[in-house]
C-alpha cells in the first residue's frame, strides 16, 4: 500500500503540470489572437482615414481649387489626422507582423518551428524522441516555448499600446487644431 502512496503525489503532481501547460498555452494563443484582432482593427481605421483624407486633400483640381482646403480650419486637422493615422497603421502593422525569437545553443526548444523546420524528418524525430524520453526533458521545452511566446506577445501588446497612443493623440490634436484655428 506504501507505494500506491507514494504514487499518488507523483500522479498529481504530473496532473498538475500537464494542466498548467494546457491552460497557460491555450491563454497565450488567446491572448495572440486578442492582440492580432486589435491590430486589424485599429489597422484597417487608421488606413481606411489615410485613404479618406489622401482623396479629400486630392478631389479638388489643385490644392488651390479645392474649396474644403482653402479654410486652415480644415487643413491643420486633416493634416494632424493623416500623420498620425500613419504612424499609428505602421505600428499596429509592426504587431501583425509575425516575429520569431531567435534562441541559440540549451535555450532552443525543439517544440519551436524555427528550431527544426531546416532539419530532415531522420534528425527531428530523433531529437524528439530523446526528448519524450525524459519527462523532465519534455517540460523543460514546453517551458522554454512558454517564454517565448511570451517575448513575442511582449512585444506584439507594446506595439498595439503605441498605436493606440498614437491614434488616441491623432484624435486630441486634430480636435484641440481644429477649435484653434476655428476659433482664431
Amino acid at each position: 500500500m506504501e507505494t500506491n502512496e507514494e504514487k499518488r503525489p507523483s500522479k498529481e503532481k504530473h496532473d498538475a503540470m500537464n494542466t498548467l501547460f494546457s491552460v497557460n498555452g491555450r491563454n497565450q494563443l488567446e491572448m495572440i489572437a486578442i492582440a492580432d484582432n486589435k491590430a486589424n482593427m485599429i489597422t484597417a481605421i487608421c488606413v481606411a482615414l489615410v485613404f479618406l483624407i489622401i482623396t479629400l486633400f486630392s478631389s479638388g483640381v489643385s490644392i488651390k481649387g479645392s474649396s474644403i482646403l482653402q479654410s486652415m480650419e480644415f487643413v491643420m486637422p486633416l493634416g494632424i489626422l493623416l500623420a498620425f493615422s500613419c504612424v499609428s497603421a505602421i505600428c499596429a502593422i509592426l504587431a501583425l507582423k509575425p516575429k520569431i525569437v531567435r534562441a541559440k545553443g540549451e535555450s532552443k526548444s525543439a517544440l519551436f518551428f524555427h528550431n527544426y523546420y531546416r532539419k530532415s524528418l531522420s534528425d527531428f524525430k530523433k531529437e524528439m524522441h530523446e526528448m519524450m524520453d525524459t519527462p523532465d526533458m519534455i517540460y523543460d521545452h514546453m517551458l522554454k516555448d512558454m517564454y517565448f511566446n511570451g517575448l513575442v506577445l511582449e512585444r506584439k501588446y507594446a506595439l498595439l499600446g503605441f498605436s493606440y497612443s498614437i491614434f488616441l493623440l491623432a484624435i486630441v490634436c486634430s480636435v484641440t487644431s481644429y477649435v484653434l484655428t476655428s476659433v482664431f
